[in-house]
């Protein structure tokens, strides 16, 4: 069976999609360590689609954005990069949470409405750079 670049870009764009807007749902339900959690997985989804474009193989096993970003081929800035690096620990934090669970405790309404708005932003930025044949 042959690597269906074009389909495999498109199943990871779609899970992007979805992943963003269940992130939107968690968020109006005050589900707020896992909106950012699935703000996370739509930027691993979208940057895993821009590998697979880039490469023309399988996305790397990571969940590292930062990473996924270095495979991508196009240039992201610095500012965009650090962002990226910040949120791979919503995916960490929101999963295996210390015994302390300090990262629920930081997820207030306002932290977690602000982190995913920058999300939106980032996750905007990419998809206007990424040209999917339908």
């Amino acid at each position: 069976m042959t690597f269906d670049v074009d389909k495999t870009i498109k199943f990871w764009a779609e899970g992007a999609i979805y992943d963003l807007e269940t992130g939107k749902s968690l968020l109006e339900s005050k589900r707020y360590p896992y909106a950012l959690f699935f703000g996370h997985l739509a930027l691993e989804k979208i940057l895993k689609a821009f590998a697979v474009k880039a490469t023309a193989e399988h996305a790397p096993f990571t969940h590292s954005l930062t990473f996924l970003a270095s495979k991508t081929g196009i240039d992201i800035p610095e500012s965009i990069l650090d962002k990226l690096a910040e949120y791979t620990e919503f995916h960490l934090e929101s999963r295996y949470p210390d015994e302390k669970k300090d990262f629920y405790q930081k997820c207030t309404e306002e932290f977690a409405c602000k982190k995913f708005a920058e999300i939106e932003e980032v996750y905007q930025w990419l998809i206007q750079r990424l040209e999917i044949s339908s």
